[in-house]
């Protein structure tokens, strides 16, 4: 796989996705269960440049998380800054991560979110801002603990809402709104061009 040329130091993209959790994913209300667990949030970033490595780095996190008590790890967020700057090649690496929990026999209890900076939705068109509900600063995976969902779930009104909210909310703000919540975005491949990227069943 090509590495995203101009990346930053593990610190440097751990603090901007730490940065885009809170300004985008929590102050803007897009993943009510997220604000609770904010202190808590563990942000692996690895610093690999090839599949191998970066699989076995997100094997070692995925047991860790389901080992470790939910008060002490209740989530976690695996950072691939140096991977996967094609959607699709990062979408069939998500696949196989999927596969690796159910074999780890983790299905029921772990279950994992997927964001990249080119991410889109089927359906969609490409310059809809929908798709930034789930473009995040580099390619990762999200980890998290089904019963915290379901816990979650119980607290909050129709749930279901709440894609079509995101959705919603994206495009009122738009670019300019999305830039002037987090100005730091608009070095990154989130605003790159996304003519070229493909858009799997999600």
């Amino acid at each position: 796989m090509r590495p995203i040329s101009g990346v930053p130091d593990v610190t440097a993209a751990a603090e901007l996705t730490r940065e885009w959790v809170s300004r985008l994913v929590v102050g803007e209300g897009l993943c009510p269960f997220a604000s609770p667990v904010m202190d808590t949030l563990r942000i692996e970033v690895s610093p690999a440049f090839d599949d191998y490595t970066a699989t076995a780095e997100f094997m070692t996190l995925l047991q860790e998380v389901a080992d470790s008590s939910p008060s002490d790890l209740p989530t976690a967020l695996f950072v691939v800054p140096n991977l996967y700057q094609d959607f699709d090649e990062y979408w069939n690496w998500t696949l196989i991560c999927d596969d690796l929990l159910v074999q780890m026999g983790y299905e029921g209890l772990l279950q994992l979110a997927t964001f990249h900076p080119q991410y889109v939705f089927e359906g969609e068109d490409a310059d809809d801002m929908s798709h930034f509900t789930n473009r995040s600063p580099f390619p990762m995976l999200h980890i998290i603990r089904e019963q915290d969902i379901e816990d979650a779930l119980t607290q909050i009104r129709f749930p279901e809402r709440i894609p079509e909210r995101n959705r919603h909310h994206m495009r009122r703000l738009g670019h300019n709104g999305l830039l002037n919540i987090m100005p730091s975005l608009a070095g990154t491949a989130v605003f790159a061009d996304n003519d070229d990227q493909s858009t799997p069943d999600n």
